[in-house]
C-alpha cells in the first residue's frame, strides 16, 4: 500500500469513527431510559417518549443527523482500499455508501419525529393502544417508503462489504468479513434483551453506530500496522 493511499484511508477512518461516536450520543439520548414495565419495542418507545424532553429529542436528532453521514466516510475507506475500483462489486458498494449518506440521517430524524409524535399523543390523552395506529395513519405515507429504501441500501452495503473482504479484494484479512454491520446489529440488539436499564437500552439503540465504531476501529488497527 502506498504511503499516500494509507494516509487517505486512515483519514477517512478517523472521520468515520468520529461520526459513529456522534451517532451513538444521539442514540443514547433518544432511547437511553429505564424501561422497566415496558412490554415490547413499541412500549419502550412510548416510555421513552413519556420520559424525555423535546429538547433531548432535538439533540438526539441533531447528533444522529450529523453523525450518520460522517460515519459513511469510514465505510467509504473500504472502497479506497480496493485495487480494482471499476469492478461491479466496487460500484455496488460505492452506491450503497452514497445511499447511507443520502438516507441515513433522514431515517434518524424520522425516528426522532416518531418519538415526538408519541409524546404529543400521550400529552393529549390518546390511549397507548391507539397511538401506533394514529402515527402510521398520519406519517406512514413517507415513513414506510423511507425505511424500505434505506434498508435496501443497507442490505446491499452489508452483502458487498462481506463479499469484498471475504474475497480479499482489499488489504484486510479475509476473515474480517465476520465484522459486519448486520452481525453487530443482531448481537447488540440481543444485548438489549438482557435488561431494562438506561445503559442497556441506549446500547441496544446504538446497534448500528456502535457496530460501525467497532468495525472501523478494527480496520484502522489493521491498516495502521501495514507497511
Amino acid at each position: 500500500m502506498k504511503k499516500e493511499q494509507k494516509r487517505k484511508i486512515t483519514q477517512l477512518l478517523w472521520y468515520g469513527i468520529a461520526g459513529a461516536v456522534l451517532t451513538m450520543i444521539g442514540d443514547f439520548l433518544l432511547l437511553g431510559v429505564n424501561s422497566t414495565g415496558a412490554e415490547g419495542a413499541i412500549s419502550q418507545y412510548l416510555m421513552a417518549a413519556e420520559k424525555i424532553s423535546y429538547t433531548r429529542i432535538g439533540l438526539a436528532g441533531f447528533f444522529g443527523f450529523v453523525g450518520i453521514p460522517v460515519t459513511a466516510f469510514g465505510y467509504y475507506a473500504l472502497y479506497q482500499m480496493m485495487e480494482d475500483r471499476k469492478s461491479a462489486a466496487a460500484r455496488w458498494y460505492k452506491a450503497s455508501v452514497y445511499g447511507y449518506v443520502a438516507f441515513g440521517g433522514a431515517i434518524h430524524i424520522i425516528c426522532c419525529y416518531l418519538v415526538t409524535g408519541m409524546k404529543k399523543a400521550l400529552e393529549t390523552g390518546t390511549e397507548s393502544g391507539d397511538i401506533l395506529f394514529m402515527i402510521l395513519k398520519e406519517q406512514g405515507g413517507y415513513l414506510i417508503p423511507c425505511f424500505v429504501v434505506f434498508f435496501a441500501f443497507y442490505l446491499i452495503n452489508v452483502i458487498m462489504l462481506i463479499y469484498i473482504i471475504a474475497k480479499k479484494k482489499t488489504p484486510l484479512p479475509g476473515w474480517m468479513w465476520i465484522l459486519n454491520p448486520l452481525l453487530f446489529k443482531i448481537l447488540i440488539n440481543g444485548f438489549g434483551k438482557l435488561g431494562t436499564s438506561a445503559f442497556i437500552n441506549g446500547t441496544a439503540c446504538s446497534n448500528m453506530s456502535l457496530g460501525a465504531l467497532i468495525i472501523l476501529v478494527a480496520w484502522m488497527i489493521v491498516i495502521r500496522k501495514r507497511k
